[in-house]
């Protein structure tokens, strides 16, 4: 999702400045630094269960009565199943009964609902409420204690794999119960008022009641938006609501989308599709894009106009301008949103000395180049991609990729670009998560806004292709994992290896060996750099003014920029935390094996190994490193 990195020298340019004693403007340093916030702005990949934890996004409360064995224990054998058996279908069971909680989940994760026996599924777009949010809760707690009854000794790894990853997501998920009321959905970029444009536009036509469900569902938007409406009065009343610029963010966005009402991006794209979808007669085409147009405007638009009043009234009543630590139980939120955006279980005072170690190792990197090469930072600050047109990227890196990593399923994608009236407000690029049972049919979206320097595209096409989002997501569907796994949100994996590949690909971009490093260090530097702030002022409660001690520790003196730092990260809590940190963890797994095995290390095996555990707490993969390590050390003794 980030893209290039001539562009966004932060850090090296407080090397640059303390080693060559030549000064850029301050004007110079902002307008990059304002660039690179943006890569990580919004969500770089899109699918419903990684919008937001998954209970409480587009949810709907589903009957699980006949759910699990009407009570018998999983330890007994059932019809004469085996255990192994029983709980291949107590995870089939729980992906129906989750996958069905709202009708764009359904439509996101699987192409043919009826082979995974899904028939006359309800169309809704759930709830968002507490008393709802109560409730999924107390469904999760009872799939956590039908999970415990298994007999773990003698499930296949395979099973223990998902059986491990599903006890720690269930686990983790019961903290939420504390609170519900700290959740914002409505995130500046990445709310939910900026992701649904486009979740609605890329909906499925695979069939003609696909179509059908679409119209009936855009109603909806409406009571949904009242929901969430609702939930933000009571944030309001107990003293959580968003400070005022952040609600001036989110009433901006809202008004780009909702600016051209009969022109809105939701009509002309819906027109596009039917008309392409074929089989369909001109009378049915027709009636398609009116049912379409008057939901869009009697419906979708209102919607927009209604959460712009509300926010527009309750603008005041958000008494903290600074982190969560202000809140009560402030810190303690935090610390749990940390665990579940980033997949770590390191304490916050371990991620503080994790990340201060990365600024530091990497500073001391740029200025050991700089050192070798003094020409490396107008190099830098001069260099252009061989590649810059998307396509021509995609079709260069899965080929430059093969000797470092293990081949993927050979699948299709198409380029498509952001709608005008949603490119101030969203990442430079997205890739479209595909269903489970289509994943040869792959999208990424390009944002055309002017801010973004598309020439320097190559690294966010390797973020959101290959060997990033695209390339691990449909390699790990080909795997054909418990289909289960693929409902559950483990971003710090997802984006920690898609961040990490994305440095990597500065090594195959054409440059010479100090400018790739400089590049990679740079970014590493920069990351961790965000990472810290988000800590600082989430958990440690710095100020503006504290943020503004800590960035003048870098050379970072510009009052625009720190300011901009400080209100990204207020809007954003724990963001960038899931991609930073999620790319430390990769790297300390990384240095252990390399460390362990020593010559025997090659590090297309080691990828291998992570794309084959999938995504996961980083816990449950160093539980299997050590034997993935000593099976890997006895075939290289046998060879």
């Amino acid at each position: 999702m980030i893209p290039a990195s001539s562009s966004f020298i932060i850090i090296a340019y407080y090397l640059w400045y303390n080693c060559s004693n030549h000064k850029i403007s301050d004007s110079f340093t902002v307008e990059r630094l304002v660039h690179n916030m943006k890569q990580y702005s919004g969500s770089s990949h899109i699918q419903l269960a990684y919008l937001k934890k998954k209970y409480i996004i587009f949810l709907i409360l589903i009957t699980i009565t006949t759910l699990f064995y009407s009570g018998c224990s999983p330890k007994e054998k059932v019809n004469s199943l085996t255990v192994q058996e029983e709980f291949d279908l107590f995870l089939d069971q729980v992906f129906i009964a989750e996958v069905q909680r709202d009708s764009l989940t359904l439509n996101y994760s699987v192409a043919n609902p009826k082979n995974y026996g899904i028939s006359d599924a309800k169309v809704t777009l759930g709830h968002y409420s507490v008393p709802y949010v109560t409730r999924i809760l107390a469904v999760s707690e009872n799939y956590l204690a039908k999970l415990n009854q298994f007999d773990y000794e003698r499930l296949t790894e395979s099973q223990k794999l998902s059986y491990d990853i599903l006890k720690s997501d269930l686990e983790l998920e019961q903290e939420i119960g504390d609170f519900i009321l700290y959740n914002e959905c409505l995130g500046p970029t990445s709310g939910i008022q900026a992701q649904l444009p486009i979740l609605l536009a890329e909906f499925n036509f695979y069939s003609k009641e696909d179509i059908a469900t679409y119209i009936q569902l855009l109603p909806m938007v409406y009571n949904y938006f009242e929901e969430i409406i609702a939930f933000e009065r009571q944030k309001s009343e107990v003293d959580l609501f968003m400070n005022d610029e952040v609600a001036d963010s989110v009433i901006n966005q809202c008004k780009a989308f909702i600016e051209t009402k009969e022109e809105n991006y939701l009509i002309g794209i819906f027109n596009d599709k039917v008309e392409d979808f074929g089989g369909l007669t001109n009378a049915e085409i027709a009636d398609y894009e009116k049912a379409n147009k008057e939901a869009v405007l009697g419906f979708i638009i209102p919607a927009y106009e209604l959460l712009i009043d509300t926010l527009e009234e309750l603008k005041g009543t958000g008494v903290n301008k600074g982190g969560l630590s202000y809140y009560k139980n402030g810190k303690d939120y935090y610390e749990y949103l940390i665990r579940v955006n980033t997949g770590s279980s390191k304490s916050i005072e371990e991620l503080k000395d994790l990340l201060d170690n990365s600024v530091s190792t990497n500073l001391l990197k740029l200025g050991t180049i700089m050192t070798k090469d003094s020409d490396v930072y107008d190099k830098v600050m001069n260099l252009s991609f061989t590649y810059t047109d998307p396509g021509e990227i995609i079709e260069y890196l899965k080929s430059s990729i093969a000797k470092d990593f293990p081949e993927s399923p050979d699948v299709n994608c198409s380029i498509k670009y952001v709608h005008s009236s949603l490119q101030d407000y969203l990442s430079p690029a997205m890739y479209l998560i595909p269903a489970i049972d289509n994943y040869k049919d792959n999208t990424i979206y390009i944002n055309n806004n002017p801010d973004y320097d598309l020439s320097q595209i190559f690294p966010t096409i390797a973020h959101e292709g290959y060997p990033g989002h695209l390339y691990q997501s449909v390699y790990f569907r080909e795997l054909e994992p418990a289909a289960i796994r693929n409902l559950l949100d483990f971003g710090g994996y997802v984006e920690g290896w898609a961040t990490y590949v994305e440095y990597y690909s500065y090594q195959l971009a054409g440059f010479d060996k100090n400018v790739a490093d400089f590049l990679e260090a740079n970014m590493a530097a920069n990351m961790a750099l965000y990472c810290r702030l988000d800590i600082g002022i989430h958990y440690d409660g710095w100020t503006l003014s504290d943020t503004a001690n800590y960035l003048s520790e870098f050379g970072i003196e510009d009052k625009g920029t720190i300011k901009l730092l400080y209100n990204t990260m207020i809007e954003e809590p724990a963001l960038y935390p899931q991609y930073g940190i999620g790319y430390l963890e990769i790297l300390e797994l990384r240095d252990t094996a390399k460390e362990e095995l020593g010559e025997d290390f090659k590090l297309k095996d080691f990828h291998e190994f992570i794309l084959n555990i999938g995504p996961a707490p980083f816990s449950v993969i160093a539980d299997r490193l050590d034997n993935w390590m000593e099976g890997y050390s006895d075939l290289a003794n046998k060879e």
